[in-house]
């Protein structure tokens, strides 16, 4: 679970992850502007499955971009990409 910037505010996400961690599922938990909402959608957000800690996604080549949501599909791509990251980390130190 996490927060990222909208526009003008912050939004709630999850990622859910398999046993390999590889990316099971991702889901906009709240969103509050009226701008944006298509973040939420399956249709956007299914791109992010099966994606793994080994994988880099940018905005706007392997994930789609979005015409009236570019900040906040910009944020959730990133906001992903640093949980990735992160698990990559844990990965190589061998936490997780």
């Amino acid at each position: 679970m996490g927060t990222a910037p909208s526009k003008k505010k912050e939004f709630e996400y999850v990622v859910l992850f398999d046993e390999y961690f590889i990316i099971k599922k991702s889901k906009v938990l709240i969103y509050r502007e009226n701008y944006g909402l298509q973040i939420g959608t399956q249709r956007w957000l299914k791109q992010f499955i099966g994606i793994s800690p080994k994988d880099e996604i940018v905005y706007g080549e392997n994930i789609a971009a979005i015409s009236g949501a570019t900040i906040s599909a910009s944020s959730m791509t990133r906001a992903v990409n640093k949980v990735l990251k992160t698990i990559e980390l844990l990965q190589q130190k061998e936490i997780l």
